[in-house]
């Protein structure tokens, strides 16, 4: 009897244990829960707390759900107990601030079931400006061996504008005449570049740059150009300052002259005797040209919060000039006081011609021309951009009034150039 007793009391014993009663089953749930895998939690989370949306996610760090779009995606806010059950899928639960964000970009992109389609940063189509300026440095605006320009120097003859005096009378048995003049040695007459024709060009531009690719644009532009006329001294005539010294004596009774005349001569070797100065007109030039640039990646890149990258471009186009033209004007030394002061210190005044002499040079035209260029940008902002860029510019030979071709011209250009996205 005592045995039967025993055995029904360990078998009542355990059954409660088998069953358990309320405060076990609580138990139970949260040890499942801190220690189960996904299907445990799951449970849990249905019992104690809100249900997940089909596009809802315990962690960042978890995958993107099947079908949803990650910008779709929201971190489940924690209910119930405080916090979020562990689980080996999702980790540890936390309190989350914010929307998806940038986690779950990362995560759709691990996601085998979504792949994100790359879309280009830069926008499709941006506006640009810029002001610059180019400086010649190789060609000649007139060449004379191409197009010979018939100029007063030709025919200067300096006893035109000598300069003397004479003292004593027959009368007084002796006259003595003074004459400065010089002698022709020699007439410097170069070739003019174009860079001593005009001040240094400005030149503004305007256009529209095309975004092909990250690393690629095509662009277009329109620009205006002017440059101020120059003047200086195109033909330079050197020569030999003298001074002719003539005595001649007098029969004072008949004033008859006793002799011949004495001549004694000083002279001054190479110094400047004229100048003939060309006046150029004022140039204007309108550009149309269309290119390509290549960026390359940025430099510093991480250590300034805007972008600094270097690019390289090409471009070809058509330039138009107005018409070309120069005035001559003739400056001359005064003789006696060059020669007086040793030829050291010469000083000049203009002869009056009566009429202006012009000289044409270039009808206006369109000449063709390209460029090679390179520069830095820097992204100021989403929107706005600055560039510094410089490179080569060539430009084909202009035809002279006689049906000539000139040189070439080929300069630098210095551009600020800064665009807008649109």
């Amino acid at each position: 009897m005592r045995l039967g007793l025993l055995a029904l009391s360990t078998l009542m014993l355990s059954g409660c244990s088998w069953l358990g009663g309320f405060g076990g089953a609580h138990s139970g749930y949260n040890t499942m829960a801190q220690s189960g895998g996904y299907g445990s939690a799951h449970s849990g989370q249905a019992k104690l707390g809100p249900q997940l949306g089909p596009c809802q996610i315990y962690s960042p760090n978890q995958a993107v759900p099947r079908g949803c779009d990650p910008a779709s995606v929201t971190l489940a806010t924690p209910g119930g107990h405080g916090q979020f059950p562990q689980s080996p899928d999702f980790g540890s639960g936390q309190y989350v601030s914010g929307g998806y964000g940038s986690h779950a970009a990362q995560a759709g992109q691990q996601s085998a079931h979504y792949t994100p389609k790359k879309r280009i940063r830069k926008p499709k189509l941006r506006g640009t400006m810029s002001l610059g300026f180019e400086k010649s440095f190789s060609g000649d605006y007139l060449d004379y061996a191409t197009f010979p320009v018939s100029d007063p120097s030709a025919t200067y003859d300096p006893n035109v504008y000598a300069e003397g005096s004479t003292t004593g009378t027959p009368s007084t048995g002796q006259t003595t005449t003074t004459i400065y003049t010089a002698v022709v040695e020699d007439i410097q007459r170069p070739n003019i570049s174009f860079d001593d024709v005009h001040s240094t060009p400005m030149n503004l531009k305007g256009g529209f740059e095309y975004i092909m690719t990250p690393k690629t644009t095509l662009f277009a532009n329109a620009g205006y150009s002017y440059a101020e006329g120059e003047d200086g001294g195109a033909v330079l005539i050197n020569g030999e300052l003298q001074r002719r010294v003539t005595t001649q004596d007098y029969d004072t009774s008949t004033g008859n002259p006793v002799g011949p005349p004495v001549t004694n001569v000083g002279f001054i070797p190479n110094r400047r005797i004229a100048e003939f100065d060309y006046d150029f007109n004022d140039m204007t030039k309108i550009d149309l040209e269309a290119g390509a640039r290549h960026y390359f990646s940025p430099i510093m890149e991480g250590q300034t919060r805007s972008s600094i990258t270097p690019f390289v471009g090409a471009s070809a186009g058509v330039a138009h000039y107005n018409a070309q033209s120069f005035n001559i004007a003739q400056r001359q030394v005064f003789f006696e006081r060059a020669y007086t002061s040793g030829g050291t210190n010469p000083e000049f005044y203009n002869v009056d011609p009566g009429t202006t002499i012009t000289v044409d040079v270039y009808d206006g035209q369109w000449v063709p021309k390209g460029a090679l260029t390179t520069g830095l940008e820097w992204q100021m902002t989403p929107k706005t951009a600055l560039a510094f860029e410089t490179g080569v510019n060539v430009e084909g030979g202009r035809k002279y009034l006689n049906g000539e071709r000139g040189d070439s011209n080929i300069s630098i250009p210095v551009t600020l150039r800064g665009s807008f996205n649109f």
